[in-house]
């Protein structure tokens, strides 16, 4: 197996950056799937192309959780302990989100206490869908909100519009209780001072960006979505620099595609760095102080 700081190819031939580029940038990857259901082993193998692409920190989005099981039923004791143990003892590389259902507050927030205020955690997410068919915009998640607020966490919110139903429209296919970026912005106009990240720009990010503008404590977060030509400067005209956050998707989605969202831009090197890592070193600041976690990881 090659070295995983080395490229097999000459990246300056092909006009790619070099691992010691990508590294000056300071990514931070805001969706993470390497500990999805708690496997240690995918995370291990994931990190050969983290450490190859020069990324700096992972948030890990499936913390005691998973969409089958948001509430981390099925999480055993001893799976519970062994993740909680890895994240305290790599808080420098890796920070933990924990998924919560909103058709189940009050669950939600025992989830809350245990894994973000008496534990690693440092904020929760909403995932496309849950068993009670919940959105995000729905009142029982004002609960919800506030205890996380109350503690600065991170408040990560898949959103996305499928096209289906008849007439067809673009959330007509969405599964029960997935939130569109619409249902998002509804939600942060209830919380003007709590600030909400807008997962893979909705899917349609044409249509997903133009919904959350107006909410500026919404930020945006571009993972997943098609990968197509001029999204980001698209993104950034639509609502400034400031509000774009990275996001690789690994391992599920190819960080190279989602690495060259952000090159194939009219930024500057101070802008890549804004969107790949300042932002979310900005909005991440709060909880991370709260939990000891440094910004700056040796």
């Amino acid at each position: 197996m090659p070295d995983r700081t080395e490229f097999v190819l000459d990246a300056n031939a092909y006009g790619l950056p070099s691992r010691e580029e990508l590294v000056s940038l300071r990514i931070w990857d805001m969706h993470y799937h390497g500990l999805s259901d708690g496997d240690l082993d995918l995370h291990t193998r994931t990190m050969y192309y983290v450490e190859r692409m020069g990324i700096e920190r992972l948030f890990s989005l499936d913390i005691a959780g998973s969409i089958r099981d948001p509430l981390g039923i099925k999480w055993t004791k001893e799976k519970k302990n062994a993740i909680r143990k890895f994240l305290e003892q790599n808080s420098d590389r890796l920070v933990g989100l924990i998924p919560i259902d909103p058709s189940q507050p009050a669950a939600s927030l025992r989830k809350i206490e245990e894994w973000l205020v008496d534990g690693p955690c440092v904020g929760i997410k909403y995932f496309g869908g849950n068993p009670g068919g919940v959105t995000c915009s729905h009142p029982d998640n004002d609960a919800i909100i506030s205890l996380a607020a109350d503690h600065d966490a991170l408040i990560y919110v898949h959103t996305w519009l499928q096209v289906g139903g008849d007439p067809r429209v673009p959330d007509g296919g969405n599964f029960a209780g997935e939130s569109t970026p619409m249902d998002l912005a509804e939600l942060a106009s209830r919380f003007p001072e709590v600030s909400f990240i807008c997962g893979h720009s909705g899917g349609n990010w044409e249509l997903g960006v133009r919904a959350v503008r107006p909410q500026e404590n919404i930020f945006v977060e571009f993972s997943g979505s098609d990968p197509h030509s001029g999204q980001v400067d698209f993104t950034v005209a639509e609502l400034g620099i400031d509000r774009l956050i990275w996001g690789g998707h690994g391992p599920s989605r190819s960080y190279s595609t989602e690495i060259s969202k952000v090159l194939d831009g009219e930024l500057s090197t101070a802008q890549r760095r804004q969107i790949f890592g300042d932002n979310l070193r900005r909005l991440a600041g709060p909880v991370f102080r709260r939990k000891g976690y440094s910004v700056d990881p040796q």
